[in-house]
C-alpha cells in the first residue's frame, strides 16, 4: 500500500506527519498500527487523515522509515489529495 506524509508542526512547535492513502485512511491506520509505539501520538477518527506528534525528538522519521511513507511537500500533497479524491478520507 503507497503512504503518502506531509510534516507539519503543532501550536507549540511540536512535530506532525499527516498520512493518506489511495486505500483510504482506516487502512492506512490499520497498516501503520503496529509501528507508531510510544513515541508518537496517534490522532484519528472517522472521516478525517490520520496525523501522527512526535513525542520523542526523530520518531517520525523512524516512523517514516518503517512504512516506506512518501513525503511530500505542500504542494504536491495538495496535488495528490485533490487526485485521490474524497475517498482518502475513509
Amino acid at each position: 500500500m503507497t503512504l503518502y506524509g506531509l510534516l507539519g508542526f503543532t501550536h507549540n512547535g511540536g512535530r506532525t506527519l499527516t498520512v493518506m492513502s489511495p486505500a483510504g485512511a482506516r487502512a492506512a491506520l490499520a497498516a501503520m498500527a503496529a509501528g507508531a509505539g510510544e513515541d508518537v501520538v496517534v490522532q484519528a477518527g472517522p472521516g478525517q487523515l490520520t496525523h501522527y506528534i512526535e513525542k520523542r525528538r526523530e520518531a517520525l522519521r523512524g516512523l517514516i522509515a518503517a512504512h516506506g511513507i512518501v513525503v511530500l511537500d505542500k504542494p504536491a500533497w495538495d496535488a495528490r489529495k485533490a487526485e485521490l479524491g474524497a475517498s482518502v478520507f475513509y
